[in-house]
């Protein structure tokens, strides 16, 4: 039974365990069908809708009410899915997905080779910026955490890492661009500006 949603959210608000679990009994069937829907077979589904939540109860104080607790979880789970798109786009720009994937599974000698100099290039790339960016940059885009596990880990917002996101992506295209990067064919030509270690 669905509890009554100025009672739920009140309990929420004041931290409550009992209202934490009680949101997520009466919703979280509906969250993974919408991450389900809304995402595509390589996303895990899953492992988002529990993303949905933690940002959730992060920002519930923020929730005033205005919406139904439906409608604030969809606007939520908007948000979620598309900071995972980006995250998909983003490997992709950088070369990074599946650099490490075997000749023998469809990547020739050639590519795979590519792909290997693409992720040098991206390391040097990393290097030259801030840690605040580079740290979310790893956590979230190379190594496909979702933010609030990555936000757990840095003692930071949610939010936080979203802004770092943000900024960092801008960072790292920018100096990936100053190094050569042909976003249009996505190869990476003669280097043109010798990068020291500082922002872009």
């Amino acid at each position: 039974m669905k509890a009554h949603p100025d009672q739920l959210l009140r309990g929420l608000q004041a931290g409550d365990d009992r209202a934490r679990e009680q949101l997520y009994r009466d919703y979280s069937e509906q969250v993974l069908g919408w991450t389900i829907r809304l995402g595509s077979p390589d996303m895990d589904a899953e492992d988002l809708a529990h993303e949905v939540f933690v940002v959730a109860l992060e920002g519930v104080h923020g929730f005033r009410g205005e919406a139904s607790l439906g409608t604030w979880l969809f606007a939520i789970t908007r948000r979620v899915m598309a900071n995972a798109r980006r995250r998909r786009a983003f490997r992709r720009f950088v070369g990074l997905e599946r650099v490490a994937e075997p000749a023998s599974r469809g990547r020739g000698p050639e590519q795979h080779a590519r792909a290997l100099e693409r992720r040098r290039w991206v390391q040097q790339a990393l290097e030259g910026l801030s840690r605040k960016h580079r740290e979310v940059l790893v956590l979230v885009e190379l190594e496909q955490r979702p933010t609030a596990e990555a936000a757990w880990m840095l003692g930071v917002p949610v939010g936080t890492v979203h802004s770092r996101l943000h900024s960092g992506r801008r960072a790292l295209a920018a100096r990936l661009r100053r190094l050569g990067w042909d976003e249009r064919e996505g190869v990476l030509r003669q280097r043109v500006v010798p990068l020291g270690r500082g922002a872009p």
